[in-house]
């Protein structure tokens, strides 16, 4: 990928998101309680009052198809936590036989390529991208480190400049005891659960996309989703099937 692209996201990813923000830590979780039927996934990711530009439509002279748009599946704030060596990330593609390119780099000056790849989307809808566990530290996603990740539609490979992009933060912390324990319960609802009470966000979403991926009939699971989304201003897209993962 060219560098100039990695440059341009870079510049406004540090003045746009990560010199808004201070770094995350570990939240602090309440003594555990029972799972019970009746209870929801509840995500309340805290507002740290970031411009929503989790969305990109076709900008005007680009040869990119007119009504193509990417959302991202991400909170207002452009960031979120995840306890995975390997988390997945999200995007919504607006139209079918769309190219991407995807691409996860440090957050500091360095900028060091993580990982890179490009795909074709089959079918519109929701993708989910993830990122390979490898034992190789400088090409894994680091507890305490940030990392900023970007979904680009090109749409002239001879002129880089006018990709259109969604990006934003993501950042590996590692589980207190409590929430260890809660995690160990078989049931993926009750890990859902427990990942939205303790804001992270990543991993609350995949669980919930693999559940619906193994059961897209139940409409339970449906209204889980939904609502997840809908709590993130992300009714746009909340009832969008998923299609594809990479």
């Amino acid at each position: 990928m060219k560098r100039f692209l990695h440059d341009a996201v870079f510049s406004l990813a540090l003045s746009g998101i990560a010199g808004i923000f201070p770094s995350f830590s570990a939240p602090m979780l309440a003594n555990s309680a029972p799972i019970l039927l009746s209870q929801n996934v509840n995500f309340k990711h805290p507002d740290f009052g970031a411009p929503d530009n989790r969305k990109k439509g076709t900008p005007a002279g680009v040869i990119c198809p007119r009504d193509l748009s990417i959302i991202a599946l991400i909170p207002p704030s452009n960031r979120g936590l995840t306890v995975a060596e390997s988390p997945i990330l999200f995007a919504y593609i607006s139209q079918a036989s769309t190219r991407l390119e995807f691409i996860l780099q440090t957050q500091d000056t360095n900028q060091t390529l993580i990982y890179e790849t490009t795909f074709t989307v089959e079918k519109a809808g929701i993708v989910g991208v993830s990122i390979p566990a490898t034992r190789d530290k400088k090409k894994s996603i680091e507890v305490g480190k940030e990392y900023q990740w970007v979904f680009s539609v090109v749409c002239d490979p001879e002129d880089r400049s006018t990709d259109y992009y969604v990006h934003g933060l993501v950042q590996r912390i590692e589980p207190v005891p409590s929430l260890t324990s809660e995690l160990a319960n078989p049931d993926p609802m009750a890990r859902a659960i427990a990942y939205a009470k303790n804001e992270i966000w990543y991993d609350t979403v995949a669980t919930l996309a693999d559940m619906r991926r193994k059961a897209p009939d139940d409409a339970m699971l449906t209204a889980e989703w939904r609502h997840l989304l809908q709590s993130q201003k992300l009714d746009s897209i909340a009832n969008q099937p998923l299609v594809q993962f990479f």
